[in-house]
């Protein structure tokens, strides 16, 4: 039996990695990694951890159709089944077991965009990052929740990417710009984000919602800002990602930071959100 993870976004690789480095009660020593070169590169470490691996590619399911046939998939997982082609349907109807991962910000919807819970059977296990349990959706107590730990813990490290966010030792007292859905709302307020800013573009292009350009003095930093925002001593405004979840955990005490979520948020993740503000002075949202 042989074990397949399919990681389509730098999320599902992160819960594939530490269920790869032991928290998974069934870790075996030959495992396929299914990824998405076009959206996400593998580490040295990855490789290391994943030697058998293939692309998610057409063709790569052709390979693995014959192992499914004979029963041979143990274990899949995945986040969700959206768009499933021929070739994972068949992997989702042969393999032994299934285990769903984490996919950003749907465990905090009651209505998920990508995973329909009902696709899948009940109390099988659905390992989530551990940064918010308390706003999780009702859905989640459909299956077994097991804990991947969080996401952004306090004191992150730099990216594994090798980006260092916090290479400008100067770190000014300006306004800390996370693009995400729902900054487009904050057009009108934007005199209220003290200068300079340093925006974080989103790593989708079609989820790049700050409209505003940059002036002298601003920047534009690509890249994981998880270790900037602990250092982070001005404003931070942050639209509907998971970096809302990080900017409530690791920013400073005595940091503002400015939640903007589009009109079409879902109504569990408004209403966490609402909690958070009616908790923290310093915490706002805008467009409530």
């Amino acid at each position: 039996m042989i074990p397949i993870t399919l990681a389509s976004n730098a999320i599902h690789l992160e819960a594939a990695r530490r269920l790869r480095d032991g928290l998974s009660p069934r870790r075996c020593g030959l495992e396929l990694l299914l990824w998405e070169p076009d959206r996400f590169g593998l580490t040295a470490a990855d490789r290391r951890r994943w030697p058998l691996r293939l692309p998610a590619r057409p063709w790569s399911y052709g390979l693995l159709a014959p192992l499914a046939l004979l029963g041979l998939v143990g274990e899949l997982r995945l986040a969700h089944r959206r768009g499933a082609g021929l070739g994972l349907r068949l992997l989702l109807a042969r393999a032994r077991r299934l285990t769903l991962l984490d996919d950003g910000l749907d465990p905090y919807r009651a209505q998920p965009k990508a995973l329909d819970p009902l696709a899948f059977p009940a109390g099988i296990d659905c390992w989530l990052f551990s940064d918010a349990p308390d706003w999780r959706a009702p859905w989640c107590g459909r299956f077994r929740c097991r804990e991947l730990g969080p996401l952004y813990p306090v004191g992150s490290s730099a990216p594994a990417d090798g980006r260092d966010p916090t290479e400008d030792p100067r770190n000014p007292a300006g306004t800390l710009i996370l693009d995400a859905p729902g900054l487009e709302r904050c057009d009108e307020a934007h005199e209220a984000f003290p200068r300079p800013w340093c925006l974080v573009p989103h790593p989708v292009a079609a989820k790049r919602s700050w409209r505003l350009p940059l002036q002298a003095g601003d920047r534009c930093r690509p890249g994981a800002p998880e270790a900037l925002l602990p250092r982070w001593q001005g404003t931070v405004v942050v639209g509907e990602s998971l970096l809302l979840l990080a900017a409530l955990r690791l920013r400073p005490p005595g940091t503002r930071l400015v939640i903007a979520l589009p009109p079409t948020a879902d109504a569990h993740l408004r209403a966490r959100v609402a909690e958070a503000v009616a908790r923290e002075p310093l915490v706002h949202l805008v467009g409530a």
